[in-house]
């Protein structure tokens, strides 16, 4: 007999609602900065049920992705459904799992504790969720820092050590300027344009938003002794940066689609910049 459930948080991140439902448990963390711009009374495309107790075992017939040496979560495939088991990062241990709906749609998540963190229940599973679901609504995550000045997104992509957060930093102290994020961004197609979406996952300046902006240029950058633009960028810069459906070929196929189609509409460019806040203004000249 399915319970009732007696509480429910619903988030929306990237234009992607999230139901989250549970009862005889508490979440902690309600008013975490990260989250509270992200909730949301709105429809949702993910539904989760949480349940705690003792973890169960199901069966898999295979493994699709092996993220516990590099994060710390690994997908199985059960007949037609999926298994995520997600593992503390101290100990190594099982600490949720995760039984989802052949489109990812919805599942039952089991945890061991009758209380759980908004931040630990949602990372790194609502990644993994987004990043399936994005590369079946024409979209991408990917590593960078994203900005709305005047309602118009550029977004600086790069990976650890690039710049993001020290660009975030100059940023913040400027007018008319709305940090979305600066390590997780969401890049979607809607009615023939491209839109620069915020996520609650940020880098070292701990800037997020759930606001969207008009995407107008993207550069990959990099610090350099001085400001300069130096080329066009590419799928192979792209590709990299990327937070991709590995255990996925259709999905994979879909997204290196979009992302061609992304570089042949918007403006790409490599961006070199100094450790100053004269790069942002070199970069408004640009």
């Amino acid at each position: 007999m399915t319970l009732k459930m007696e509480k429910e948080l619903k988030l929306k991140i990237a234009g992607i609602g999230i139901s989250i439902k549970w009862e005889g448990s508490r979440i902690i963390d309600w008013s975490h900065p990260h989250y509270q711009d992200f909730i949301s009374n709105g429809r949702t495309s993910v539904n989760l049920r949480i349940h705690c107790g003792n973890l169960p075992e199901f069966p898999f017939d295979k493994m699709l992705f092996d993220g516990k040496e590099e994060g710390n979560w690994r997908l199985y495939q059960s007949n037609s459904r999926y298994i995520i088991e997600i593992y503390d990062t101290m100990t190594h241990k099982r600490n949720k799992v995760c039984l989802l709906e052949p489109d990812f749609s919805s599942g039952d998540v089991y945890i061991k504790n009758s209380f759980l963190s908004l931040p630990s229940l949602m990372q790194p599973l609502s990644e993994i969720l987004l990043v399936n679901l994005l590369s079946k609504e024409k979209g991408i995550m990917v590593h960078g820092l994203g900005i709305s000045e005047k309602g118009k997104g550029i977004a600086f992509l790069g990976g650890t050590g690039t710049g993001k957060s020290t660009l975030a930093q100059f940023y913040k102290r400027e007018k008319g300027v709305n940090i979305l994020s600066d390590e997780h961004i969401v890049i979607r197609k809607e009615k023939n344009e491209f839109y620069l979406y915020g996520t609650p996952w940020p880098g070292d300046a701990m800037a997020v938003s759930s606001r969207k902006a008009r995407l107008k240029k993207i550069f990959f950058i990099e610090h350099s002794p001085k400001n300069k633009i130096f080329s066009q960028g590419t799928i192979a810069d792209l590709f990299p940066l990327l937070f991709l459906p590995f255990w996925d070929k259709i999905g994979m196929e879909a997204t290196l689609k979009f992302c061609e189609n992304l570089l042949k509409k918007i403006e790409c460019k490599k961006l070199g910049f100094v450790k100053d806040k004269v790069a942002v203004r070199f970069i408004a000249q640009m």
